[in-house]
């Protein structure tokens, strides 16, 4: 099947709101999990030494659970979409976990422009994640330039994303499967959102070609992708 890009930022409140109340809790948990796995299969702890930086942080999920999982870390949230971040600051003033997010915090710029944007962290990023993000961005050279220009020798990436179907028989299966949980918004950004999405061969091929093969790029059953490791 072949690609077809959706708008990099989700802007319309409607969509923002239908995100936000979904229960996607299952794949996050899995995937902090999944994180935590590598980084302690490494020797890797995390602490007040450290930063955690999540990108496409949308309304603050990921971020939120980064930041309990690791409380005395500091967590920053980057989105493009002013509505997401602005939602995100919600979920966290309302959260019952404020203790635990007192080092979590919102910044909202485009991840292309974070670079130009010259805000500057005070400590080195350790750990550089995202969830589905990766298909949202237009052109790869986008996301990976940016990611190399936030690591360090010490940052530890992990990125996951959905992976494009083979066919859209398929594509359009797995939209079924979504339209059962799921409310008409969710149903067809997810639909656009595979999409959208790269497969296996064009992330790995593009890390080879491109100066990033220190970046392990490996399918998560059928329907997920991860890339990890540092740049």
């Amino acid at each position: 099947m072949e690609r077809i890009p959706e708008p990099e930022l989700m802007v319309e409140k409607e969509q923002v709101i239908s995100y936000d109340e979904a229960d996607f809790s299952e794949g996050e948990v899995n995937l902090i999990n999944q994180i935590n796995h590598y980084l302690l299969r490494k020797n890797i702890s995390l602490g007040e030494k450290d930063l955690i930086v999540d990108l496409g942080c949308g309304p603050g999920n990921i971020s939120e659970k980064l930041a309990i999982k690791w409380p005395n870390t500091e967590v920053v949230g980057i989105d493009g979409s002013k509505e997401m971040i602005l939602r995100a600051e919600y979920n966290k003033s309302t959260s019952t976990n404020q203790k635990k997010l007192r080092k979590l915090r919102y910044i909202c710029s485009d991840i292309k422009d974070i670079k130009a944007n010259k805000f500057l962290f005070k400590k080195r990023i350790s750990l550089l994640v995202s969830n589905s993000l990766i298909h949202h961005i237009t052109n790869l050279e986008d996301f990976f330039n940016t990611i190399k220009s936030l690591s360090s020798d010490i940052t530890v990436n992990f990125h996951k994303d959905l992976k494009r179907p083979l066919d859209e028989k398929s594509a359009l299966e797995l939209k079924a499967q979504c339209s059962k949980k799921f409310n008409k918004i969710l149903t067809n950004d997810y639909y656009a959102s595979l999409r959208a999405s790269y497969t296996f061969k064009e992330l790995k091929i593009f890390t080879l070609e491109n100066d990033l093969s220190s970046l392990d790029v490996f399918e998560e059953g059928d329907n997920y992708l991860i890339v990890y490791g540092k740049v």
